[in-house]
């Protein structure tokens, strides 16, 4: 018994190592090159991107394939309904987007500086086929075939392939960035087809509205994710100096290449808390939570050691730029280890159909978040990074709080076990 536990041990570590791979190959590639951009003299153009990049991913996060989890429910056995409804309602979606642009094209063009069409119809195809290959990816885990989910997510590098091709050929960073990762989406979509990654064929389905219930509760949480995330810099925008901006722009981006880490490691954990609990082995979804939640820790810990090392190398040196994004680097940390607790909860309000109340949480934390940031405002403190930091830790703490009192307890696990036989 000892032997299949540090096999099974061995296989999770393995498993999230993997995905933390592909996924910093294929997305944490064009954080880094964002970076690289910021550390350069492209200080305009990153800003630039970064408020593109916030519209792409709030466009993304408005399609219902962008928001899988649905399919963590344990009330969904069977995926090829739910995938043509998914894939049916997101087409819906992207027409009302070009509807959109249509009538407010002019005043797009002015908000974000640049009134390249190609531009925003790469964002379009990025958006689709990024979330296509998001369901993809959640479905083969789900069902715990995480060679084809690695595949999946492997492709995804050719977008920043395809990126940097773009930037060395086009002076224009900010067309050569979006033209580029779509080009790179198209050329992916095309690999789907002839793998055979795509599992059912498509038929026209819409959402029932137990499922749409399921969806607007998910919705409700990533859009407000998305404030506390690259949203937050439109709202620096407003308030801030082009200095505090591009500061702002640094710590989001290092906090997405951290996040990177958090898909690695609960791509293989969150299958296994639905599996478990289905199981009604309710010792071993604990202890699994428990061990996930101590990896975290301690990768949150070698990020502080990273960091130091960094500050003494580069403190000695004359980089002014690149100590300036080191310079934020704790703030990102910090956001990074509150984080981890909500992502430890958050598959045990998935599996239990907890997705209302996971909602009201995260609604209720926002709104204290804004009396916070309207109360210190009001005696002059505008330190907009602190403002990032308290809404993470206020999401992250009630979240995990609540779960631990309600739900995510071997009491309650026990006295509610699910089984599919």
């Amino acid at each position: 018994m000892g032997k299949e536990n540090k096999i099974k041990k061995t296989k999770f570590f393995l498993d999230s190592v993997g995905y933390i791979l592909v996924s910093g190959a294929s997305k944490g590639f064009n954080y880094l090159l964002l970076l690289y951009l910021a550390a350069g003299a492209f200080s305009k153009e990153y800003v630039t991107i970064l408020l593109l990049l916030s519209l792409e991913q709030i466009l993304t996060i408005i399609l219902p394939l962008n928001n899988p989890y649905i399919i963590y429910s344990k009330n969904i056995v069977t995926y090829e309904d739910i995938t043509n409804k998914l894939i049916t309602n997101s087409l819906m979606v992207v027409g009302l987007y070009v509807f959109i642009f249509l009538i407010f094209r002019n005043s797009i063009y002015e908000y974000f500086e640049t009134d390249y069409l190609i531009v925003f119809a790469s964002i379009l195809i990025n958006i689709t086929v990024n979330s296509y290959a998001v369901y993809l990816s959640n479905y083969y885990k789900v069902i715990e075939r995480h060679k084809t989910a690695f595949l999946v997510q492997a492709l995804l590098l050719i977008s920043f392939i395809s990126i940097v091709v773009t930037m060395f050929f086009i002076e224009n960073k900010v067309l050569a960035f979006f033209l580029g990762k779509a080009i790179g989406f198209i050329i992916i979509l095309i690999l789907f087809r002839l793998l055979k990654l795509n599992f059912v064929k498509y038929k026209f389905l819409t959402l029932n509205l137990t499922e749409l219930k399921y969806f607007f509760n998910l919705l409700s949480v990533s859009i407000l994710g998305w404030v506390s995330g690259l949203g937050f810099m439109n709202i620096a925008k407003i308030y801030s100096t082009d200095l505090e901006l591009v500061k702002i722009g640094y710590v989001l981006n290092l906090l997405n290449v951290f996040l990177l880490l958090s898909i690695g490691v609960n791509s293989v954990y969150n299958p296994l808390i639905k599996k478990n609990i289905v199981q009604g082995d309710s010792e071993k979804t604990i202890k699994i939570k428990n061990n996930t939640l101590y990896i975290y820790l301690v990768i949150v810990l070698l990020s502080f050691m990273a960091y130091f090392a960094l500050n003494s190398i580069f403190s000695a040196n004359s980089y002014p730029r690149i100590n300036e994004i080191i310079s934020v680097l704790p703030y990102a940390i910090l956001i990074f280890l509150f984080s981890v607790f909500q992502s430890v909860a958050h598959p045990f309000y998935l599996t239990y159909n907890k997705f209302r109340t996971f909602n009201v949480i995260n609604i209720l934390s926002y709104l204290f978040w804004v009396f916070i940031i309207v109360s210190l405002s009001f005696f002059g403190f505008k330190e907009y990074i602190w403002f990032l930091v308290i809404i993470y830790f206020l999401k992250a703490s009630i979240a995990y709080i609540y779960a631990r009192m309600s739900f995510m307890n071997t009491h309650y696990l026990k006295q509610n076990k699910e089984t599919l036989q």
